[in-house]
């Protein structure tokens, strides 16, 4: 996929610029004043806005442990989980908060500024900071009568100088925008959880950074992958993997890449198979062109679902380890025997 010079804006009277993968993040990602269309008439920007789902996910791969946890906005509502996998042991300690519309608060961009969401108890802040070439992570989750408490100070050093995001704007089913900025690098701090203190070092801890603003439609589902290690030579091999329905266009606009050593290379169209009625079973995943196939091993699994009626959210996020082969953009061949991660089944209406 050609990367591409990166707009001013995202959106200029009510319509994306540009779509397509793109050379650096967004100064300005707008992506609230698009209108979108229903029965080829366009909304107003009160209801596009209202449609607009965005999130900041977070996945820190340790040797000794994985710590995943997402600020959620629908607009709907509000939603946040936090959850800490000791990989030694296997003992999972997991949170999460749905909150009234106002309080999850997704960054308008990285350069500079926030994300937050604090209810009852629950707190997660992160201070998108990529001017600076870092992202700082705060967590205070008080226990509760049936498990411990979470607290957490990272430091996750996105230096655009050593590290390539995936900036992807993409048509949705519908004339609906979706931006996503994804990334892969090094990571810091320290997660204790129940009075023991886990310390992450810069040179083994991997992020997988996540942040979608999007138009879905009310019907939708996806499945996803994502999951970091070190080869034999020490280099940071990451990935990121997605099979949906809703895009008019995946061949030309699509997620499926891999990072070596922070450099970005695209694959093909992914497919998923695994057994929908028992996630915790073997998965397979590759791409059509066989630049990237692997087999997922699950240990695990953290799953939720919500339904008010009208809105519905039901999702499986095994986690465990991806293991194969992967094809990089200029032919080397890299083996993936070390890598920890998630998968995702999930269907909403929303």
């Amino acid at each position: 996929m050609e990367l591409k010079e990166t707009p001013e804006k995202m959106v200029v009277n009510g319509e994306i610029v540009e779509y397509g993968a793109f050379k650096t993040p967004f100064r300005n990602i707008n992506i609230k004043d698009a209108r979108i269309r229903v029965a080829s008439r366009k909304m107003p920007g009160a209801y596009s806005r209202f449609r607009l789902k965005e999130w900041q996910h977070f996945g820190i791969v340790a040797e000794d442990f994985y710590f995943g946890f997402a600020i959620v906005d629908t607009k709907y509502l509000g939603n946040s989980f936090c959850y800490f996998l000791d990989r030694a042991t296997d003992d999972k300690v997991e949170h999460d908060r749905l909150s009234p519309p106002g309080i999850a608060k997704v960054s308008r961009e990285l350069w500079h500024d926030d994300c937050g969401f604090s209810f009852k108890g629950y707190r997660i802040g992160v201070e998108n900071r990529l001017e600076a070439g870092i992202h700082r992570v705060e967590v205070d989750i008080k226990e509760s009568s049936d498990r411990p408490g979470v607290r957490a100070r990272l430091e996750i050093i996105e230096d655009l100088e050593k590290v390539e995001p995936l900036i992807l704007v993409s048509p949705l089913k519908g004339n609906r925008p979706a931006y996503t900025h994804k990334v892969a690098c090094p990571a810091r701090g320290e997660v204790e959880v129940g009075g023991k203190t886990y310390t992450l070092e810069e040179k083994d801890g991997i992020a997988l950074i996540d942040v979608t603003k999007n138009f879905y439609p009310y019907r939708t589902s996806w499945k996803w992958a994502t999951g970091g290690g070190h080869d034999s030579q020490g280099r940071m091999i990451c990935l990121n993997l997605s099979q949906g329905d809703i895009n008019l266009d995946m061949d030309k606009y699509h997620d499926n890449v891999i990072w070596v050593d922070g450099k970005i290379h695209f694959l093909g169209l992914a497919r998923f198979d695994f057994d929908e009625s028992d996630v915790l079973k073997p998965w397979h995943i590759e791409t059509t062109n066989k630049t990237c196939v692997l087999d997922f091993t699950p240990g695990g699994e953290r799953w939720g679902k919500v339904n008010f009626g009208i809105l519905m959210s039901n999702f499986h996020q095994p986690y465990g380890a991806f293991r194969g082969t992967v094809l990089d953009s200029e032919g080397n061949s890299h083996e993936i025997s070390d890598c920890f991660g998630v998968t995702e089944h999930h269907l909403a209406r929303f």
